[in-house]
């Protein structure tokens, strides 16, 4: 089988998989989340003004670092335990649900933290249905790494969301907003 072959194969079995979903699938949406996630967290790093500009140079860096382990090691646990990752520009920009708009780097930094910060609660959606997935399918390694993860997150989201000023649900994911998850 030619390497086009086992690709074309490979994206067909990955279309499978996000449609029934399975737990592999879905951390290949965390996967695509945590990469798109760094370059507006650098965007931001780059562009924001005010108070915000401050907070994202002490915590900005540590946030892409930790982003980038992250992706790293279920890329790596992935491809180990024989599941698909997103490889190519054209797979993240299918898998994120995240959302990017270059426009977004002149608008307040409060704007754009907060932006930050919603990014991150729509990635708990996509880690908990994942760890949901990884129970039903006996993998306590992906369990153990995505609920790091996900306590991670939250963390991040309290840290900012208190900086902002804002209570820690504010302007977030609620189950009313979408009964479609």
């Amino acid at each position: 089988m030619t390497s086009a072959e086992q690709y074309e194969q490979e994206l067909k079995q990955s279309n499978v998989d996000h449609h029934t979903p399975t737990a592999g699938a879905m951390t290949g949406h965390i996967i695509a989340n945590l990469m798109i996630h760094s370059f507006k967290i650098s965007q931001a790093k780059l562009f924001a003004k005010g108070p915000a500009a401050l907070f994202l140079a002490q915590y900005g860096d540590r946030w892409i670092d930790h982003e980038q382990v992250m992706f790293a090691t279920l890329n790596r646990l992935l491809v180990n335990n024989g599941e698909s990752i997103p490889t190519t520009t054209g797979q993240f920009k299918e898998f994120t649900m995240l959302e990017e708009d270059g426009a977004t780097k002149y608008e307040p930094g409060s704007d754009q933290l907060f932006a930050l910060i919603k990014d991150f609660d729509t990635q708990t959606l996509f880690i908990t249905k994942a760890i949901a997935l990884g129970q039903k399918a006996d993998w306590p390694e992906l369990v153990d790494i995505l609920t790091g993860l996900l306590t991670w997150v939250k963390d991040q989201v309290a840290l900012a969301q208190r900086f902002l000023g804002h209570d820690l649900k504010t302007g977030l994911y609620t189950e009313e907003d979408d009964d479609d998850f």
